[in-house]
């Protein structure tokens, strides 16, 4: 199947149930409608003299434009590439570059840097995202085989050379169904949206509308208007990355809200620390749903609300990131052989819904994408229940002296520590040792420690050569949007004051 072809059977299937509303100003599009303007944004963007296959760029916020723009150009047979507006002028360019983008659509708030950008990138055309569309009762542009591209996604773009995962036809749908058979969510279900539309895990947006459900989408995350449009729409689910989490437990009370229709709370939870996922489930209660994805194989396991619902349980739940979802197989390798249940290992990812390789990087690919199987670098772990737990990433292990340390282990010693508010640990070049292991240390507000302190306190958990050699106090960590530590960014600011 392919996007077009999934969104003319939702026009059929539910045509006069909402589909998408816009929170600003309360506008909703039906199924019907919503469709009609995709399609006939697609045809519009044919109609210019854009081929199969042809790059088209999107620079824009939470917004039903932006879905337009979307799915449009994916139903058209064209290919999406969005960028994330956070990134600078400079790599922007250098992933519209890589990607031989032909045009960008821009919400107005970037249209200063759009017409940067497009005297950086030869021959590509600017559209603005609010551009009017005549929507005609008439169906996608194109219809492209399962195995044809439909997306560009960069990752890694903050660091390095752009990197773009190959996201087809076949596997975005192949995700879609493994998402809606995990989510259970349907026809009259409502999601809120206030994440970035830019990133592979907005494709839980579009897996609500492909089971029929309604998307409220609502512009930037700000935690008091959060808890108020969920009240307001009376959403059943809606999706949060670890800083909102930590937001809306820092600057509001949700016991203060009604949250009776909200069912779940869905979060990838690799990078919450335990004690903040606890706090979450008390302000919430047992809504949150965890996820485990990549870039490169996007909702992979889940675990729904209802396994951390018992507290007997949920302190090791939490640790988890629950089964492969339908479609989905995991394996646990080491030194190229499968490892018994329990035993750690590069999680290994095969399945229909994985990407089809890195966008002209070969050689890459065929590192990565192996026999079938794509080799995620994360380090993990399988129960005999099949349930996986994620215990850290290959190349982020510290290998000092011979012996290997998870920076996870050290940062959960040092967040032990009263005064500690994060932090995150990486390795340092060592001529005798080959790295050390050194901390960047966030404090609370008012807090006071030494580096020795933490230094010594880390003793009472770790093993000597786990211990710390170097800790330089910082005001934040470095992370990614999804809250994952940006380890890279860490290691060059440990380096710049050792």
């Amino acid at each position: 199947m392919n996007i077009g072809a999934l969104l003319q059977r939702c026009a059929q299937h539910w045509p006069d149930r909402p589909a998408v509303v816009d929170a600003r100003d309360g506008k909703v599009l039906t199924f019907a409608r919503f469709t009609s303007h995709v399609f006939a944004l697609g045809r519009m963007l044919r109609s210019t003299g854009l081929q199969e296959q042809d790059r088209v760029a999107i620079l824009g916020d939470n917004t039903p434009s932006y879905l337009l723009w979307d799915y449009g150009s994916m139903s058209a047979g064209l290919v999406r590439v969005p960028l994330d507006p956070g990134l600078s002028a400079d790599e922007q360019a250098a992933q519209l570059n890589d990607a031989q983008a032909r045009m960008l659509a821009y919400g107005s708030e970037y249209a200063e840097r759009a017409h940067d950008l497009a005297a950086r990138v030869l021959g590509l055309a600017l559209r603005p995202l609010d551009a009017a569309v005549t929507p005609a009762e008439t169906g996608p542009a194109a219809a492209p085989a399962p195995a044809a591209l439909a997306s560009l996604n960069y990752t890694g773009g903050s660091t390095g050379a752009p990197k773009a995962v190959m996201i087809t036809h076949g596997s975005i749908t192949s995700a879609l169904q493994n998402i809606v058979l995990a989510r259970q969510h349907g026809p009259g279900d409502i999601m809120l949206n206030m994440r970035p539309l830019w990133p592979i895990a907005a494709i839980i947006v579009l897996a609500q509308l492909a089971a029929g459900g309604t998307v409220v989408l609502a512009g930037r995350f700000h935690p008091q208007r959060f808890l108020e449009l969920l009240s307001a729409h009376r959403a059943t689910s809606t999706s949060l990355v670890p800083t909102h989490l930590v937001r809306l437990l820092k600057e509001t009370r949700p016991a203060d809200h009604d949250l009776s229709s909200l069912r779940t709370i869905d979060v990838g939870a690799a990078a919450i620390p335990p004690d903040t996922f606890l706090a979450a489930i008390d302000g919430f209660g047992p809504r949150l749903g965890i996820l485990y994805g990549l870039t490169e194989a996007s909702w992979s396991c889940y675990q729904p609300p209802c396994a951390l619902a018992d507290p007997a349980v949920r302190a090791q739940a939490i640790r988890t990131v629950g089964r492969p979802v339908f479609g989905c197989e995991i394996r646990i390798e080491r030194e190229g052989q499968a490892v018994p249940a329990g035993e750690e290992g590069e999680v290994l990812i095969r399945g229909n819904h994985v990407a089809a390789g890195y966008w002209r990087q070969p050689e890459l690919s065929a590192q990565v994408f192996r026999e079938g199987w794509f080799h995620t670098g994360d380090l993990g772990a399988l129960d005999d229940s099949g349930v996986l737990r994620i215990t850290g990433r290959l190349k982020e292990v510290i290998r000092s002296g011979g012996k290997s340390i998870l920076p996870d282990e050290v940062e959960r010693a040092l967040c032990s520590h009263p005064a500690v508010a994060d932090a995150a640990a990486a390795g340092l070049p060592d001529p005798e040792w080959g790295e050390i292991v050194a901390a960047a240390v966030v404090l609370h507000e008012g807090a006071a420690a030494t580096a020795e302190e933490l230094m010594e306190h880390c003793r009472l958990t770790l093993s000597g050569f786990k211990k710390p050699r170097i800790v330089r106090f910082v005001p934040a960590i470095p992370k990614s949007h999804y809250g994952k530590v940006q380890r890279a960014k860490v290691r060059a600011l440990l380096a710049d004051g050792a």
